[in-house]
């Protein structure tokens, strides 16, 4: 019989109450013995606080209230009652909770007392400088030509002013922005938080580049072709990380200089252009391949081409014109 009227029993505020129980103990004293015994020893109790501070955004009971009773199991299963989130400030009532205990715990014994409301707090923390600096830094090497371990976040400004959730919040860069200035540039960071945007806050960054790159060996004059000896690699402060340098010498040996280059100069890549291997009205070596056989012969070249550009040439013997690539200086072959 106990069992059976203990599945009866309701959760109230202040006090617990059951009309199969109360029926019982009229019936028998004995029964109605056992049955309040059972009551007194299996029910839990829980007490409302008045104001609150958590950590994570997600609610349990256990962060709002004191729950406590002999009945471990049930305890440990009230105690883990999720009652949503709080991005901020929330007000939970003792009769709200008491209708989710209802219909949460149908059968459970729980005397619910202590505060009518419970103010919940979400507790706050300024953003953490070490996290910043390695979110800026995967950021810059997204979008620009440095690498991580290239760049170094000297400073940081603006987190003083921020607060954000201490617990359960994902920042991240916002857009794809890329600094003009390394020396306190602005960038804006977005705080997540159950993926929604919370708040958009900015911090100011001194960010500094040390990389290699290709320095100028020995002057070089407007228009000529650069060669190996023209050029070193040198690992050195980049003092203006925004511009397109040359990182390796190989990309620059045969290029053309847009304007005279100084000795000591990092090389850009908008100080060069291709050079062009073959010129209008010059003669070039044709070559026709079929398999190990390689057949040449002398042609015209009828446009300007670089290593790759398919151009008309003519040939001598028959004066006919036809599409070959340009392989190398002065060199083309018959495209197919």
């Amino acid at each position: 019989m106990l069992p059976e009227m203990m599945s009866c029993l309701r959760v109230v505020e202040g006090r617990v109450r059951s009309l199969p129980v109360f029926a019982a103990i009229f019936i028998t004293a004995w029964s109605g013995f056992w049955c309040l015994a059972a009551i007194n020893g299996n029910s839990c109790s829980i007490r409302v606080r008045s104001e609150v501070a958590v950590r994570s955004p997600a609610l349990t009971l256990a962060d709002v209230a004191d729950v406590s009773g002999k009945d471990d199991v049930l305890v440990s299963l009230l105690a883990r009652m999720p009652l949503g989130t709080v991005s901020d400030v929330r007000l939970i009532r003792r009769s709200e909770l008491v209708s989710l205990l209802t219909a949460s715990f149908p059968d459970a014994v729980v005397d619910v007392a202590g505060a009518d409301f419970v103010r919940v707090t979400l507790a706050k923390r300024p953003p953490d400088p070490a996290e910043i600096a390695v979110l800026l830094k995967a950021h810059l090497g997204s979008v620009t030509q440095w690498s991580e371990e290239e760049l170094e976040i000297r400073s940081l400004g603006n987190l003083e002013s921020v607060d954000l959730p201490a617990e359960g919040v994902e920042l991240r860069v916002a857009g794809r922005r890329v600094p003009a200035n390394y020396r306190g540039f602005l960038v804006p960071v977005e705080a997540v938080l159950d993926g929604r945007l919370l708040r958009t806050f900015w911090i100011k960054a001194d960010v500094r580049v040390r990389a290699r790159v290709v320095r100028i060996e020995k002057p070089v004059a407007y228009g000529s072709t650069l060669a190996a000896g023209d050029l070193r690699e040198a690992v050195q402060d980049i003092e203006n990380p925004g511009i397109d340098y040359v990182r390796e010498i190989v990309e620059a040996v045969g290029m053309t200089a847009r304007r005279g280059l100084g000795k000591g100069e990092l090389l850009s890549r908008n100080s060069l252009k291709e050079s062009s291997l073959v010129r209008s009205g010059e003669t070039v070596r044709l070559l026709a391949r079929s398999g190990s056989i390689v057949v040449s012969t002398l042609a015209r070249a009828l446009q300007n081409g670089k290593l790759g550009d398919r151009i008309k040439v003519r040939t001598m013997d028959s004066d006919r014109s036809i599409t070959a690539v340009v392989i190398g200086r002065s060199e083309v072959q018959v495209a197919y």
